[in-house]
């Protein structure tokens, strides 16, 4: 983590915006290793250090009690008085007080970060942002438009809100609103209020500040694997909220879903929510009942992808066996969210945050880190979408794209387009086949995309431990890696890499079959037509196994 110099300065709100010169008004201070309570002329102020990237401001005006602490492990930055400036300063932040007016300004060494004041006006209290002109905003459960996921330009009345920007730190509203956020100049504003409590994170990516927010609030609770069944609606997971802040919510409870329009919409207010750090949506396919055949059928495809659906009563319409496929990765990111605080949909503003044009395609997401999912949304069986940068596998058809261009591809009925990017690793479950003995080991076939070494820890919730999978490249030779903690046979699926002169392990050469349905453990097979080379391996558990090709 990068070291962050964070400034503040503190002052009254009398004398801010009359263009009168700001008057000293810090009448006395109190630090208590971690928190600064300030005496002021018009009422107090207090700084309570969360984490060393995290603090909380709380200004009241006038009389009144000061903030009760939040739980938290205790943090003890250095503390400095130096008259006209208060310095307080963890590992990663140096925050610095001036006595004299009421900016607060943050850097990261030297690069401004954020420039931001509190004031009181005849229009209420107010936070002002300090928004750079070319700055972008996400979060606050998205915003009016049809299109884009940046909010800047909107003005949105919230009770609380999380917000995030491109500048590398995100907010949070503690006190409760309604709260008018104005992001056309960045002021967030309420009229009848004498306080202002809020958190600031600092990132600087979108995932490391919603990682902030989890860690600060500590709401996250577990959503386990039965929660990727199709629920009941008593089925699924409680809502954790705390400061307005949800660890899961309902998408389709408002209004039906009965067009494209408003399936657009609802694909855009997954990728809204996930900014907004709502970490498992869950979908009412009932939302579809009374949509057209072909919307409902997209409703379907799209909800075979996504972590938490439910309804109740009916046909689901999904993919059973393709969402069966896909559940050691979904599990593996549900038990990320726990553990990181990271949503298992992320908006190309999240996993591509310096790309400034990631926001403005707002029906594109990733489903955890290595797939990006382009929902059909529109009539027809075609798909548009903008690639992010990298080089990229349509897992459906095997072809191969770069990045940072405009494609189109076929999206028939049934199919949503996914596409994994160049150096990573998609494990996918493979069901077992009719008359199977009941002892054989689990089969899970391990897709890899060079020519960038990759990795993939799949956890294992019987266990609670991580299998871990790795694979490289190195020139004329490709070695993959497998430390299981279960009995299971692998198929390691290799694409776009050409037939090896050998394969082997420490134990021995592996021996070629001429077609997929011949492999075995300890053989490999070429598909010509595709250009993937598909290896075969049975790893007892506890055990790590390592196979070399040479080319």
């Amino acid at each position: 983590m990068r070291t962050l110099l964070l400034i503040v300065t503190v002052a009254g709100a009398a004398n801010v915006c009359d263009g009168q010169t700001p008057r000293n008004i810090i009448l006395s201070r109190d630090w208590d290793e971690g928190k600064l309570t300030l005496k002021l002329d018009d009422g107090s102020a207090e700084i309570e250090w969360i984490t060393p990237v995290t603090f909380r401001v709380s200004r009241i005006w006038g009389p009144g009690a000061g903030s009760p602490r939040m739980v938290h492990e205790a943090i003890f930055p250095a503390f400095e008085d130096s008259g006209q400036t208060i310095s307080m300063k963890t590992r990663y932040i140096t925050l610095m007080i001036d006595r004299g007016d009421m900016g607060m300004h943050v850097m990261s060494g030297d690069t401004p970060i954020s420039n931001s004041s509190l004031a009181r006006t005849s229009a209420g209290v107010e936070l002002r942002l300090g928004l750079k002109e070319d700055e972008r905003v996400f979060g606050l459960m998205g915003g009016s438009s049809s299109t884009g996921l940046n909010l800047r330009g909107e003005k949105l009345e919230r009770r609380q809100g999380f917000l995030l920007t491109s500048a590398g730190y995100g907010v949070l509203m503690l006190s409760q609103g309604p709260w008018m956020f104005d992001l056309t100049d960045g002021v967030v504003r309420r009229g009848d209020a004498e306080s202002i409590d809020y958190l600031f994170y600092y990132g600087p990516t979108p995932k490391e500040i919603v990682e902030q927010h989890a860690t600060a609030l500590n709401v996250n609770r577990e959503v386990k694997s039965a929660a990727l069944d199709l629920l009941s609606p008593e089925q699924v997971p409680k809502q954790a909220m705390r400061y307005g802040t949800k660890s899961a919510n309902v998408l389709g409870d408002e209004s039906p879903i009965d067009s494209w329009d408003a399936l657009g919409a609802l694909v855009r207010k997954l990728s809204a929510w996930s900014l907004s750090a709502i970490l498992y949506p869950a979908l009412d396919l009932a939302s579809f009942d009374q949509a057209p055949r072909d919307v409902r059928q997209r409703a379907a495809d799209l909800s075979t992808m996504l972590p938490i659906v439910y309804r109740s009563a009916g046909e689901s319409g999904m993919d059973a066996q393709l969402r069966a496929k896909w559940r050691p990765y979904l599990i593996t990111y549900l038990r990320e969210a726990y553990d990181r605080g990271y949503p298992l949909i992320r908006p190309l503003p999240m996993q591509f945050s310096r790309d400034g044009n990631s926001g403005k395609q707002s029906d594109v997401f990733m489903l955890g880190d290595e797939v990006l999912l382009a929902p059909a949304i529109t009539a027809g069986n075609k798909r548009r979408l903008d690639l992010p940068r990298g080089s990229w596998t349509d897992l459906r058809t095997n072809t191969e794209y770069h990045g940072n261009q405009t494609i189109e591809v076929d999206a028939p009925a049934g199919q949503v387009p996914m596409f994994v990017r160049n150096g990573w690793i998609v494990p996918l479950e493979v069901q077992a086949r009719e008359g199977q003995a009941d002892d054989s080991p689990p089969k899970m076939e391990l897709h890899y995309f060079p020519s960038l070494g990759g990795e993939f820890f799949l956890w294992e919730p019987d266990l609670g431990e991580n299998s871990q999978f790795h694979a490289a490249p190195a020139g004329d030779y490709m070695r993959v890696e497998i430390e299981t903690k279960v009995r299971r046979t692998y198929e390691w699926v290799l694409h776009h890499t050409k037939a090896p002169r050998e394969v082997e392990e420490e134990s021995g050469v592996y021996a070629r079959v001429d077609r997929r349905e011949a492999l075995t453990p300890g053989t490999w097979w070429h598909d010509a037509k595709l250009n993937n080379l598909h290896l075969m391996v049975r790893a007892e558990a506890g055990t790590d196994r390592i196979v070399n090709m040479s080319f």
